[in-house]
């Protein structure tokens, strides 16, 4: 009897031991709800939702960064003037980056480069540089559009479209060798991609190359370059984002309800609705903890 009380607390310590307690994640996304773009976070079942910031001006575009452990947005103030913020979600203290005018500025993975674009809308190309704007190199050279680009998780890899060969099509290259492979060749428009927190596969839209076509989400194993479809609706889903622990994507669908924030599971293609109201919702992002 007493050992089988032994085990039994036992197991209970084991149980409640916050080194296996099963992670949490949120999702923070932009809402027009309060007159202008502002950041809010919520579950993952949509049961609550917190207003992030309450800048007058603009904050949007939010992206989890974990070298830095921030979460890492674009804002303006009421002038227009632009920066790159980064939050410690606890403490709700905020840093302004360097290097903010950089278009596109988008952080690796490990918080000490950042990636951006140089050129206009139809003869782009995609640059990196240190976070003190040092060493800057050419990562594309083509005279075509490279853009909608997202680094690995490992921070070894660049996916991102061009349209160098006449359509828009995915690529990936490994930064270390600068090395390109072309993902896919399709008469389809690609645009909007993720990365699974393993980096063994990506996410991506695609959609017809006519006007009112709709955009559906597709995984491709990058080992196996094995493709599947995981959405098939009358609606666009667009700004996906792949959850932390990779069992969920979210994304900004616009339906007849309105621009909002769903998930959809990976495994059983379930969706969950995350936001409500007659506001305009978009660019999803996961971050760890729940706020």
């Amino acid at each position: 009897m007493r050992k089988l009380l032994f085990l039994s607390v036992l197991v209970t310590a084991i149980s409640c031991s916050p080194n296996l307690k099963e992670k949490t994640e949120s999702l923070v996304y932009l809402s027009s709800r309060d007159g202008n773009f502002d950041l809010y976070t919520n579950d993952v079942l949509g049961q609550w939702e917190r207003r992030l910031t309450t800048n007058e001006g603009w904050d949007w575009s939010p992206k989890w960064n974990e070298g830095l452990d921030k979460l890492v947005y674009y804002t303006n103030d009421t002038a227009r003037n632009f920066s790159v913020i980064a939050i410690t979600l606890n403490s709700n203290e905020v840093d302004t980056l360097p290097n903010s005018q950089l278009s596109n500025f988008q952080l690796t993975p490990n918080g000490e480069r950042i990636v951006y674009i140089e050129g206009d809308n139809e003869n782009q190309n995609i640059w990196w540089c240190k976070l003190d704007g040092s060493d800057r190199q050419q990562l594309t050279n083509s005279q075509s559009y490279n853009g909608r680009f997202s680094v690995s998780p490992s921070g070894n890899k660049l996916l991102f479209v061009s349209d160098r060969s006449g359509s828009n099509e995915l690529y990936l290259m490994n930064l270390k060798t600068k090395e390109v492979d072309r993902l896919t060749d399709n008469n389809l428009i690609e645009k909007y991609n993720t990365w699974s927190p393993d980096g063994t596969k990506i996410a991506f839209t695609m959609r017809e190359d006519k006007e009112g076509g709709k955009e559906d989400i597709y995984i491709l194993d990058l080992q196996s370059k094995a493709l599947k479809q995981l959405t098939n609706t009358p609606y666009a889903e667009q700004e996906i984002a792949w959850s932390l622990n990779g069992d969920k994507i979210a994304f900004h669908g616009t339906t007849d309800d309105g621009d909002h924030i769903y998930t959809i599971d990976v495994v059983d293609r379930k969706f969950t609705k995350i936001t409500s109201g007659n506001t305009y919702h978009g660019e999803p992002a996961w971050i760890p903890g729940d706020y």
